[in-house]
C-alpha cells in the first residue's frame, strides 16, 4: 500500500512541477531517480518497481499539450524522426505473441520508455541547461553524503538483505574481497557511477559560461569533485575509464585561464592523494591486467553473437533477450536467452532489423556537425558527444544502457543535446535573418513615406 501511494505521489509531484517549469520537472524527476534505489530496497513489494516509471509518466503528461516554440521545433526536427522509428518497430513487435504479454510489456518498457528524453534534451535552452547543471550538482552532493556514510559505516544500515539487494551484496570484491562497492542511494554501484559520469559534461560546460554566480561556480566545482570521488567509491572500472577520459579531454581542450588549470591540478592531485592512501578506492588498477580485460571483451564480442543472429533473425520476443525482468515475472519467460552485450539484447528482442535501426541512429548521431567554437556551450557539447560515444561503444561489453535509473535518462538528455546541434545552428541563423528583416521594416516604411511625399 505504501509503494502504491509513493507511485501516485511521484506521478502528481512530477506532473505539477513540470507544468511550472521544464527544468523543475526534470530536477524533481531526477531526485526521485536518485532516491529510487534506496526506496525500492526498503519497500520491497511489486508496486515499488513503478515509482520512477510513475514519475516519468507525470513528466510526459505535462508535455503532451505544451506547444513547441519555433526555436524548439528547429532543435528537435532531426531527432524526432528517429524517435518515431525507434518506437514504432517495438510497438509492432508487441503484437507478436512470442512471449507472455506481461514479459512483452516489460520488454517494451525497457526498449522505448525513456527514449522521449532525447526530445526533452534537444529542447533545453542554454539557460535551462545551466539551471539543470546547478541542481544536479546539489543532487550529486546529497548522493555523495550517503556514499561517504556507507563507506565508513557499511551498507547494511541502508540496504536490507532481500531479493532486490541481492546484487549489491554480491559485489564484495573490493580491497581483496573485504569490502562492498558503494551504491549510495542507487540500486547498484554501476547505476551510481554511471549517473555521476553523465553529469560531468553539464558541469564542465556550465563552468565555461561567462554569466556564472560565485555560489553556483562553487556548487558546480563541488559537484564535479563529489562525482569523481563517488565513481571511485563505486569501484566501477568501466565508468572510471570514461570519467578519466572526460577529465583529460576537458583539461587539454578547454580554453582556460592559468588559475583554472592550477585548479584542475589541485583537484586531480587531491583525489590522487586520497586514492593512494585507501585500497578501497583502487579497484581501477585491475585494468592493468590486460588478460582479464581482453577476456571480457572477447567473451562479449565473439562468434556467439553471430550464431544468435543466425538462430534468431527475428528475435526471441520483447523481454526474452536479456532485458531485466522483475523477480516475480521471471518464470513467465519462454526460452530465456541473453548475452552480456547491449547490442545482442537489442538483436534478440527486436531482431536484426531492430539492431540495424539502432546502429543507423547511432551513426547518424555521432556524425552530426558540432557547434561553432564561438558558442558558449561548445566544450560542454563536445564532452557530451564523447560521453555518448563512449557509452554506446561500451554497450558491447555490458547491458542495461537503456534501463539504468536514472543514468539512462541523463544519457538520453545528452543524446538529445548532441542531436540538436545542427538544428540549433540552423534556427539561430533563421532567427537572425528574421531579426534583420524586422529591423529593415521601419526603414522601408520611412522610404515609402518619402516617396509618397515626392
Amino acid at each position: 500500500m505504501i509503494s502504491l501511494l509513493l507511485c501516485i505521489g511521484a506521478f502528481l509531484v512530477c506532473l505539477f512541477a513540470s507544468q511550472r517549469s521544464q527544468v523543475i520537472g526534470l530536477v524533481v524527476l531526477l531526485a526521485i531517480g536518485y532516491a529510487y534505489g534506496i526506496t525500492r530496497a526498503n519497500v520491497p513489494d511489486p508496486y515499488s518497481h513503478f515509482i520512477f516509471d510513475a514519475a516519468v509518466l507525470g513528466l510526459y503528461c505535462s508535455q503532451l499539450f505544451r506547444r513547441l516554440t519555433r526555436s524548439q521545433e528547429y532543435r528537435v526536427r532531426g531527432v524526432k524522426s528517429w524517435l518515431e522509428l525507434l518506437i514504432a518497430w517495438p510497438l509492432l513487435l508487441l503484437l507478436i505473441p512470442s512471449q507472455d504479454l506481461l514479459i512483452r510489456l516489460v520488454g517494451l518498457r525497457g526498449t522505448i520508455f525513456f527514449l522521449p528524453f532525447m526530445i526533452i534534451g534537444a529542447r533545453l535552452t542554454d539557460v535551462e541547461r545551466y539551471e539543470l547543471a546547478t541542481w544536479l550538482a546539489a543532487l550529486n552532493l546529497c548522493a555523495f553524503a550517503f556514499a561517504v556514510t556507507e563507506f565508513f559505516t557499511g551498507i547494511e544500515g541502508f540496504f536490507p538483505r532481500n531479493e532486490l539487494t541481492h546484487r549489491i551484496y554480491l559485489s564484495k570484491d573490493v580491497a581483496s574481497y573485504s569490502a562492498y562497492r558503494i551504491p549510495a542511494t542507487f540500486l547498484g554501484s554501476h547505476a551510481y557511477a554511471g549517473s555521476m559520469v553523465m553529469t560531468l559534461p553539464l558541469f564542465l560546460g556550465a563552468l565555461q559560461q561567462t554569466r556564472k554566480e560565485a555560489f553556483r561556480k562553487v556548487l558546480l566545482v563541488a559537484g564535479a569533485i563529489a562525482s569523481l570521488l563517488g565513481i571511485l567509491m563505486s569501484a566501477s572500472r568501466l565508468h572510471f575509464v570514461i570519467a578519466a577520459m572526460i577529465v583529460i579531454i576537458a583539461v587539454f581542450s578547454m580554453k582556460s585561464k592559468v588559475s583554472h588549470l592550477l585548479g584542475w591540478v589541485l583537484i586531480v592531485s587531491g583525489i590522487g592523494w586520497l586514492v593512494s592512501g585507501e585500497q578501497r578506492l583502487q579497484r581501477f588498477t585491475e585494468l592493468q591486467n590486460t588478460e582479464t580485460v581482453s577476456e571480457r571483451v572477447i567473451g562479449s564480442v565473439n562468434m556467439g553473437f553471430f550464431e544468435l543472429a543466425a538462430t534468431y533473425p527475428f528475435g526471441n520476443g520483447l523481454g526474452g533477450g536479456g532485458t531485466s525482468i522483475p523477480y516475480f515475472l521471471r518464470d513467465r519467460i519462454e526460452k530465456p536467452i541473453g548475452m552480456e552485450n547491449e547490442y545482442a539484447r537489442i538483436m534478440l528482442e527486436q531482431g536484426v532489423l531492430g539492431l540495424a535501426l539502432w546502429l543507423a541512429f547511432i551513426t547518424w548521431l555521432l556524425t552530426r556537425p558540432g557547434l561553432a567554437k564561438s558558442d558558449p556551450w561548445f566544450y560542454g557539447n563536445r564532452l557530451a558527444w564523447v560521453t555518448c560515444a563512449a557509452y554506446f561503444g561500451t554497450g558491447l561489453i555490458g547491458t542495461g544502457l537503456l534501463t539504468s535509473i536514472p543514468q539512462t535518462c541523463l544519457l538520453l538528455l545528452n543524446v538529445g543535446w548532441v542531436a540538436a546541434r545542427q538544428s540549433a545552428q540552423g534556427n539561430e541563423s533563421v532567427l537572425s535573418e528574421q531579426n534583420n528583416v524586422m529591423a529593415q521594416v521601419p526603414r522601408l516604411r520611412s522610404s515609402a513615406v518619402q516617396v509618397g511625399r515626392i
